[in-house]
């Protein structure tokens, strides 16, 4: 039954308690309930009741933990705190200042356990990028409020905009989706009543407010499609796949054997050491930039125009060095 009695504000009644428990499989009456509940209040802090009179509504306090986390492992506890450490840039405030009190005990429990390999995760474990790590950006709290509120709610927001050339402008937006690409998040919306998407980087929003209005979503939007036609550099055109044969030096290539391109990828060693891969990928500015990631120990020779490209790009980058 606790289990259905949300945080504040909001709130829920015996009425709807007893639905719910009669769905599970518990008949029981809403008196029985009622006094219940006034005699849990009496001994599991944050367990409240307001003053409405006719349908007096429960809930849980904002600080109150949660009953059942005395049971919490220690791998669940870390559980939490890896979730707290890598991914709270991710979760939006609404489920953060939910999931703070797991957090809390999570912490709690860590520190009360009997063993240093748990004390001391975090000098134990990092997270790598594979790309050169840049300083996140930073975002106004009321931005990121307003916009995940938008976006789950279904609402239009109104915003100031700072765009590339510096200028400052003021959008009405219909929010679609968010994307978090390495150091920045980007919302994905249509503007006024405009139905080409967009996409604003939510670090440059100055100010947020949330509009009552109902956003517009078009019929056929689809996420992975929208990326897949080549937003955000991920394809250069819809769903557009090459093959490619590529050879690698000075065993660069090695960790293809165990993380494949592909599940058509072939590789052949040669006599020398070198390792040629044929795999099919996406043709997006990705594998480009991962192929110039290996420098001289790379070799593109198809696609044709690909090999042409670097071809080109070599020559560029000799023009600069001499």
């Amino acid at each position: 039954m606790l289990q259905h009695v949300p945080r504040c504000p909001a709130k829920t009644t015996t009425r709807c308690l007893k639905e719910i428990l009669e769905e599970k499989g518990f008949e029981v009456t809403q008196r029985t309930i009622q006094r219940d509940l006034k005699a849990l209040s009496g001994i599991m802090p944050g367990l409240q009741v307001d003053a409405e009179k006719d349908f007096p509504g429960w809930s849980w306090s904002n600080d109150a933990s949660l009953f059942d986390l005395p049971t919490m492992d220690a791998n669940m506890a870390l559980t939490f705190q890896l979730a707290d450490h890598f991914l709270k840039t991710m979760f939006p405030p609404s489920i953060l200042s939910r999931l703070k009190p797991f957090f809390d005990n999570a912490d709690t429990l860590l520190q009360a356990i009997d063993n240093p390999g748990y004390n001391h995760w975090g000098e134990k474990i990092r997270l790598l990028s594979r790309t050169q790590p840049l300083i996140p950006a930073t975002i106004d709290k009321n931005v990121v409020a307003v916009t995940y509120e938008a976006l789950f709610t279904g609402k239009q927001f109104r915003g100031r905009y700072t765009r590339r050339d510096g200028d400052e402008v003021a959008y009405d937006l219909h929010p679609l989706a968010m994307i978090f690409r390495e150091s920045v998040v980007y919302l994905i919306a249509t503007v006024w009543n405009y139905r080409d998407l967009r996409h604003f980087a939510l670090h440059r929003f100055k100010q947020c407010d949330l509009l009552e209005q109902e956003a517009t979503i078009p019929d056929d939007f689809n996420l992975d499609k929208y990326l897949e036609e080549g937003s955000f550099e991920y394809g250069r055109t819809a769903r557009a796949m090459i093959r490619i044969k590529v050879v690698f030096f000075n065993g660069a290539g090695q960790h293809l054997f165990e993380t494949p391109l592909s599940e058509d990828q072939i590789l052949v060693e040669g006599k020398e050491g070198e390792l040629q891969v044929e795999a099919t990928v996406k043709d997006s500015a990705q594998v480009r930039w991962w192929l110039l990631g290996f420098g001289d120990c790379v070799e593109v020779l198809e696609p044709r125009l690909l090999r042409k490209e670097f071809t080109e790009i070599s020559q560029r980058m000799k023009g600069l060095y001499q």
